[in-house]
């Protein structure tokens, strides 16, 4: 008999990771917003770039305001830049470093995570201020 299936956004026994959700759920393009901790928002963002993962803070470094103007809208209308709707900054996906905006050069903090059996983990703690 196989195992149970993880539970997104539960904490991995024994480590400091988050299983955020399926890479299947995520598809090439697409990013999607997670609230690991359970503050009522969310905290981080994850997109995939081809075959990669990237995951960062949700957090503008221009005013400190989330990036979206609504769930999971985080990125331009061809998927190659991460927008803040409330100030008009446009980030490079792969970078994270604002190129256009109020907080030019600049960057997004990018955070620690991955791949593993078809999984996306973040690899915080649950208790990381990050995730606040």
């Amino acid at each position: 008999m196989a195992p149970p299936s993880p539970t997104p956004g539960a904490h991995a026994p024994g480590e400091a990771r988050i299983r955020l959700c399926r890479t299947d759920e995520l598809l090439p393009g697409q990013a999607r917003g997670f609230d690991p901790a359970g503050s009522g928002r969310d905290t981080i963002f994850a997109l995939r770039r081809g075959d990669a993962v990237l995951i960062y803070h949700n957090h503008c470094p221009h005013q400190g305001v989330p990036l979206e103007y609504r769930k999971d809208r985080f990125l331009s209308a061809d998927g190659q830049r991460i927008l803040c709707y409330a100030h008009g900054a446009h980030f490079d996906a792969d970078t994270g470093v604002c190129i256009e905006g109020p907080c030019r050069g600049q960057s997004l903090l990018a955070l620690p995570g991955g791949v593993e059996h078809g999984w996306l983990w973040l690899n915080l703690p649950p208790t990381s201020p990050v995730l606040r």
